[in-house]
């Protein structure tokens, strides 16, 4: 009995080494994450917000401005982020709430904040892939041919919807003279009015398209 003690309390060889081994990979599996959400994703998540557009913040080392500003921007958020736990004061078992558990709870949270106001913008065209729905493209930037392309659509369409409710209230005018002539007393005081109210809107109408006519004029011909 006492030999099978001895063996069962002895060390193998190699034993210690393999614990101390797993002991420090499950510390390096759990470091990493940490590391990664104090140091980089904050910060990489508010630069996409803020910088959709690819080759925004330099056309041929865009990425690793983004790497580098992002690991510089995550530092300021954690700083800012504990900044504002110490000002809450004490907790009442005497521990403030600087802690572990609350930096990963509000850096998970800011980061998936600053993630879902990049996809909006536009940052992540990629999870159009995942689904048709995910895709949204950045915006333009302000002077390229592609916003100068989505301005022209948007005159445009004003335009033609200016256009389409001046011929809409000029057919209305004549039905209303038509039903004028047709009618006395009330009803055609009502017309009347409906009349009036129609001119008074197609003089606005037109006053609107030959504003919009002169701007486009001035910015195609600067004149």
């Amino acid at each position: 009995m006492f030999i099978g003690r001895v063996l069962a309390t002895k060390n193998v060889p190699g034993e210690g080494l393999s614990r101390a081994c797993h002991s420090k990979a499950a510390v390096a599996l759990e470091l990493l994450p940490a590391l990664v959400l104090l140091f980089f994703l904050p910060g990489w998540t508010l630069i996409n917000a803020v910088f959709p557009r690819k080759g925004e913040l330099d056309r041929e080392y865009d990425s690793l401005y983004r790497i580098t500003l992002g690991v510089v921007m995550s530092i300021v958020v954690v700083i800012l982020y504990g900044f504002g736990l110490n000002s809450l004061g004490v907790q009442s078992s005497g521990f403030g709430y600087f802690n572990a558990g609350n930096l990963w709870a509000g850096l998970t949270v800011i980061t998936v904040a600053f993630f879902l106001a990049g996809w909006w913008r536009g940052a992540y065209p990629f999870l159009g892939r995942l689904h048709p729905k995910l895709a949204r493209m950045p915006p333009p930037e302000k002077h390229s041919m592609a916003a100068e392309l989505e301005h022209d659509k948007a005159t445009l369409a004003k335009l033609r919807e200016l256009a389409a409710e001046r011929e809409k209230l000029r057919r209305r005018i004549k039905d209303y003279e038509r039903r004028i002539e047709l009618h006395s007393g009330d009803a055609k005081e009502h017309y009347g009015r409906q009349r009036n109210e129609a001119k008074t809107r197609l003089r606005e109408v037109d006053a609107a398209l030959k504003a919009l006519e002169k701007a486009r004029a001035e910015e195609l011909y600067g004149a």
